[in-house]
């Protein structure tokens, strides 16, 4: 009779199940990334498509040279803007979505999942057409007198960021009410027993408790902002790039090793957020281990 006793990671059933997806993430993204991270430090040739040489150029002219500095300090404003406006406006909604009743929470969960069908492309456009120069606001400010000329809305910092709030607020609203939705009432009807106020429940049990689906909304933003080259293309223009635009420049223009060195760049960014916002959060508490 076969023993039970022994881990689980020397069990036959558990490679057999576990072995193909590993084999797939080791070849077809752990070995890219690996190869990304070599090119990342290759000297640039006009011939291939990196050099022979060992350098460390390429990191050190993305991380001293003025422009790219502003556009890094740039990315970290737009994503600081959108994950504070996305917090302030989707904690209250997910805190309304999590006290419905549970049909017409999953309704309201549909509903905020509908823009999502919408492709990227296309609501960026539609903002072009709101924000633009001969936009619907312009047209409406011009048409009641408040302005004499078109205002630059497009290829401004409050453009990107209205672009982005669009797409990203619903994750931030269904991580939060998912989070607030699995905290027991009853936790609530005993700090009020025990003579809190509503402003002294939240900040010691229902803050605490939805942590995780704050932290989650969080890291989700941040990621996806990083990444939202389409929507910052379009709003942000060659006015105002961002460091995901600087990437996309410098793979148009064959500069693989600069492009490669600010993708690590880029993900190095993700995962100091990641990680401060798991300190800070700590929503590990949640499940008692902290």
């Amino acid at each position: 009779m076969m023993s039970t006793d022994r881990p689980f990671y020397r069990r036959p059933f558990f490679w057999a199940v576990s072995a193909p997806p590993l084999v797939a993430t080791l070849v077809f993204f752990v070995g890219p990334l690996l190869l990304l991270f070599y090119v990342s430090f290759m000297s640039p040739s006009s011939t291939q498509l990196f050099g022979n040489h060992a350098t460390f150029d390429n990191y050190a002219q993305s991380l001293t040279d003025s422009f790219m500095l502003l556009t890094i300090r740039r990315t970290l404003g737009v994503t600081a803007a959108v994950l504070g406006v996305c917090l302030v406006l989707g904690y209250p909604v997910a805190l309304v979505v999590a006290r419905m009743a549970p049909r017409r929470r999953l309704v309201t969960m549909m509903v905020l999942l509908f823009p999502l069908m919408i492709s990227n492309v296309v609501r960026a456009y539609g903002w072009l057409e709101i924000l633009g120069h001969d936009g619907l606001i312009n047209l409406v400010l011009i048409k009641l007198g408040m302005i004499d000329f078109p205002l630059r809305i497009i290829d401004t910092f409050q453009a990107v960021v209205i672009g982005l709030l669009t797409i990203l607020l619903p994750y931030m609203i269904i991580s939060i009410a998912n989070s607030l939705t699995a905290i027991d009432r009853s936790l609530h009807e005993a700090a009020e027993s025990l003579g809190a106020n509503p402003l002294r429940t939240f900040w010691h049990v229902t803050w605490p408790l939805s942590s995780p689906g704050v932290a989650s909304g969080l890291m989700l933003v941040f990621f996806l902002t990083l990444s939202a080259y389409v929507t910052i293309a379009l709003l942000g223009g060659v006015r105002y790039k961002l460091l995901v635009s600087a990437v996309f420049d410098a793979v148009s223009t064959l500069q693989w090793p600069q492009a490669a060195a600010l993708s690590f760049i880029l993900l190095a960014l993700a995962l100091i957020a990641g990680a401060l916002i798991q300190l800070v959060l700590r929503p590990h508490r949640v499940q008692g281990r902290g």
